[in-house]
């Protein structure tokens, strides 16, 4: 079966989704106003950076920012070349149309510039993907990639969907389809990315691609839950959540930042008695039983065990720690995979993994 056979299942999640990610882009669209071009940026390169380290490319954030400023990076020759490629393409992404297979193979170009000899040609040969020894997907047939993703492309060019599920189902077709001998993964992102930009332009500064960097194998999974039965929900869900969770980040962060900035320039009040104030935050401190730090991380999830539901400001009251302490053990815990995060960040759920 190699037709373009993709669906994806009513569900009321991903309708809930999209209408709380259209609510947030609002506010962030008004945020990124008040960012410089250079703090712009550094959100396009967290992403970027991201999506290339999902190929296995082992330049760091810090490493990109230093090579976009011209500055000389010690890494892999060929990682520095992908990442060369990236930056160059990403500043033109305006020319190209999702939905012209030409401007992909052009894409594909651009990215795989004196990295691949094929570089902006179809796979002539059979592909498998594996995990580890494991085939886990065989691809189309080389002879009918290109019928396959014109066929594709018409078809999500006139669907009649929201833009946020033509871009996931971009994304997770071309994964299946596997035009490229090399450098698929970094084109589905990135032709996922062009369909969300040219319907909303602050999408160029969402780093996205961060969460799936970080729970790559829950990426990975969600592809292959997906390809058995040509059923793009998992997928789908996936993809709207992580940009739902990294909305809510930026979005803390950004409000966190300006809050900072407003009290450092808040005007000349005049004194006030703060001792009563200072008395009962002693008291409501001493109530407190904070435990040792190194235990900090076992004290979380012997909680979350117990209740799933807990957020990081309940955690943070019950251990005496800050919010902030407690979102960094648990930012910790996700990277290690001892912690999943389920469901949008309101209402959504802790899995304790170990």
């Amino acid at each position: 079966m190699d037709r373009y056979q993709t669906f994806y299942q009513p569900n009321p999640e991903i309708l809930e989704l999209i209408q709380h990610i259209e609510q947030q882009l609002a506010q962030w669209s008004v945020f990124l106003t008040s960012l410089s071009l250079q703090q712009r940026l550094e959100l396009q390169n967290k992403a970027l950076q991201a999506s290339l380290a999902l190929d296995h490319n082992s330049l760091s954030l810090l490493q990109l920012q230093e090579l976009a400023a011209g500055k000389r990076v010690v890494a892999l020759v060929q990682d520095i070349q992908q990442a060369q490629n990236a930056l160059a393409l990403y500043q033109r992404l305006e020319q190209f149309n999702p939905y012209q297979s030409a401007d992909l193979r052009k894409a594909h170009a651009a990215f795989m510039s004196s990295v691949s000899t094929d570089a902006g040609h179809y796979r002539k040969q059979g592909a498998g993907v594996y995990e580890g020894h494991k085939l886990v997907h065989m691809p189309p047939a080389p002879a009918k990639v290109s019928a396959l993703v014109d066929e594709l492309l018409g078809k999500l060019q006139h669907e009649q969907a929201h833009p946020l599920l033509i871009a996931c189902l971009m994304h997770y077709q071309l994964a299946f389809i596997h035009p490229f001998s090399d450098g698929n993964g970094r084109l589905c992102r990135l032709w996922q990315h062009l369909v969300l930009t040219q319907w909303q332009p602050c999408f160029a500064y969402l780093p996205f691609t961060a969460v799936l960097k970080d729970k790559s194998r829950d990426y990975q999974k969600a592809l292959r839950q997906s390809v058995p039965k040509y059923d793009a929900t998992a997928f789908i869900l996936f993809i709207l959540r992580s940009i739902d969770e990294t909305l809510n980040t930026e979005l803390q962060q950004l409000e966190l930042t300006s809050s900072m900035h407003q009290t450092a320039n808040l005007p000349d009040q005049p004194l006030v008695d703060l001792s009563q104030f200072v008395q009962l935050q002693t008291q409501k401190v001493k109530t407190k039983t904070p435990g040792p730090w190194y235990k900090t991380e076992d004290q979380i999830l012997k909680k979350l065990k117990k209740d799933n539901r807990l957020s990081a400001k309940t955690i943070a009251d019950e251990l005496g720690l800050s919010s902030r302490a407690i979102e960094k053990q648990l930012a910790k815990l996700k990277a290690e995979g001892k912690l999943l995060r389920t469901g949008p960040a309101k209402g959504g759920r802790w899995q304790v993994v170990a």
